[in-house]
């Protein structure tokens, strides 16, 4: 398992567009922002019109928290300082189950995982954690393997 990330190395500062989804993950709920006028969900939070239609009017859809591992890299150098005691970890995009549209498009989330690079598989069930933090305004995301699937891959050296 992965070392443990010192956040207090870390400054997050929510802002007018970030407020809402930190607030979000204080309540264990991950949230990616949605188009009220076509339905288009993205992430992250920080783009303040849909990139679909254009539309201003947005707000948030609360996810499950659940997906599929859709690629994955294995950091061995630390370039932040919180981070220099958790090398080997794994950072994954994942793809939302709840966050599929009609047109095929899906969100996807990127995200430090909890696993060890052995157990870690494009195409594995995951599911977000979170973390607290040294500031308890601060809740941190982190994903986990949540099972197994029949076709995974995995990178080989």
């Amino acid at each position: 398992m992965p070392g443990p990330i010192d956040y207090s190395k870390l400054r997050i500062i929510p802002d007018f567009d970030t407020r809402e989804w930190w607030d979000g993950t204080r309540q264990h709920k991950y949230l990616v922002r949605q188009c009220k006028q076509c339905g288009h969900k993205w992430f992250p939070p920080t783009f303040p019109a849909c990139g679909k239609c254009a539309s201003m009017d947005i707000g948030w859809f609360a996810t499950a928290g659940k997906g599929v591992l859709y690629s994955y890299v294995v950091v061995v150098q630390p370039i932040v300082g919180a981070f220099v005691g958790t090398v080997p970890y794994v950072v994954a995009i994942i793809e939302l189950d709840d966050c599929k549209e009609a047109d095929g498009a899906v969100t996807r989330v990127a995200g430090v995982l909890t696993n060890d690079e052995s157990e870690v598989a494009i195409g594995l069930p995951c599911e977000v954690v979170y973390e607290e933090t040294n500031d308890p305004k601060i809740v941190m995301p982190r994903w986990r393997i949540s099972g197994s699937a029949e076709h995974s891959w995995k990178f080989r050296e």
